[in-house]
């Protein structure tokens, strides 16, 4: 360490402790004693078992490192490290815009994962006091997903992959949001782990507000969730890939999107966008159907996307919203997750159904059922058109 690093680090630690007595002082906090035994580490979510990982798609674990209001916070934690099943400890990932102190993700690859039960060992470090040792467990089944995954939000167990959500219920009926006071940037909750093939998701979605501070927004269904690629050893994972459909509000319409980013490289997208009159309150249907079309050969060609939103009390719209990947962002083939996402809203989702799609070439067609649910399959079956739809 050089003579300006040991000066830098002594001079933020003396304001440290010059910042926690002049509050103690002023009766901001109750004591330094209370700073000094308080737990440091909140963890959000943590479900019993995580479902199958792939590649970049990671099992995450989210909390917080401190239990004091924002600036305090920022200015008096020290970091964050963790081990796996008594693994070398690691730093664990921090930054803004997505984890922004004095939050913290570990994210975990199904390399390092034990198939059955795995420790996590969480450490955190604050200014003026001990650290806080947080020791928890969990366990990991790499079996294949089985479809279809039917969820009522009947259990409050999550996996979440960035940000805090929650099960609450609203006139009767279990629904899912990001907690309140933690929206913000890329809040993704994992609905099923990773499977390759086609998939059909069918939700509905309720629009609260956009947060103040904020004046882009989105929400919408994660129909591929590829995780965050990235280098060996970067502490928070940069990149994304992802199939999409969501409200983004910058375009006054719901839409499908394919977007591939490597770590710090500059990410592609290929988008298609229709104008949607979104109004808060109003429950939305969301279905789409996203699957790999191959050549003669049986060659991975492109992955295909469509998706169709409409409000409550409206008929189903015969156009869809589609694309390919192929159109400017190619996706690898593999095998990809399905989840939520909440950008800078706060939204709620009801019950999600998720379906196989091995039998491209018999057309779906999907009809409300009922204000407390998404809508139901009006014939028996499943498949999709490789065709273009709705006349596009």
């Amino acid at each position: 360490m050089t003579e300006n690093e040991r000066g830098f680090i002594g001079r933020r630690t003396g304001r440290a402790f010059l910042l926690l007595a002049v509050l103690a002082g002023a009766g901001v906090l109750s004591g330094y004693g209370w700073y000094a035994r308080a737990p440091l580490i909140e963890v959000f979510n943590l479900p019993d078992a995580f479902s199958r990982r792939h590649g970049s798609f990671t099992v995450n674990v989210c909390g917080s490192a401190s239990p004091l209001p924002g600036f305090l916070a920022r200015r008096l934690t020290r970091g964050v490290r963790y081990r796996l099943n008594e693994g070398p400890w690691t730093e664990a990932g921090g930054g803004s815009p997505r984890v922004p102190p004095p939050l913290f993700a570990v994210e975990l690859g199904d390399e390092a994962l034990l198939p059955g039960l795995n420790t996590l060992t969480i450490e955190a470090a604050s200014y003026g006091r001990r650290p806080d040792v947080r020791t928890l467990q969990f366990r990991y089944n790499p079996a294949p997903i089985r479809l279809p995954v039917r969820i009522d939000w009947e259990s409050d167990a999550l996996e979440v992959e960035d940000g805090r959500w929650e099960v609450f219920t609203s006139g009767g009926e279990r629904r899912v949001r990001p907690r309140p006071g933690f929206e913000g940037y890329d809040r993704i909750l994992v609905l099923a782990g990773a499977f390759s093939g086609g998939r059909r998701v069918v939700t509905d979605v309720i629009f609260r507000e956009k947060v103040d501070y904020s004046n882009a927004y989105g929400f919408g269904v994660l129909s591929m969730w590829g995780g965050r690629p990235d280098d060996v050893g970067v502490g928070l994972r940069r990149g994304w890939s992802f199939g999409l459909t969501w409200y983004w509000n910058r375009y006054e319409g719901v839409g499908s999107e394919f977007s591939y980013k490597y770590g710090g490289d500059s990410p592609k997208w290929v988008n298609s966008y229709r104008n949607l009159d979104l109004r808060a309150g109003v429950r939305y249907s969301i279905a789409m159907e996203c699957w790999p079309e191959r050549d003669a050969a049986g060659r991975h060609v492109c992955h295909r996307q469509r998706a169709r939103w409409w409000p409550e009390g409206e008929a189903v719209p015969e156009a869809w919203v589609e694309l390919t990947d192929a159109e400017g962002s190619p996706l690898p083939p593999g095998e990809y997750g399905v989840a939520l996402i909440a950008y800078h809203a706060q939204v709620d989702f009801g019950p999600v159904l998720i379906e196989a799609l091995d039998s491209p070439g018999r057309e779906v067609e999907a009809r409300p059922v009922s204000s407390t649910g998404p809508f139901e399959l009006a014939k028996e079956g499943y498949g999709i058109r490789t065709a273009l739809a709705g006349g596009r």
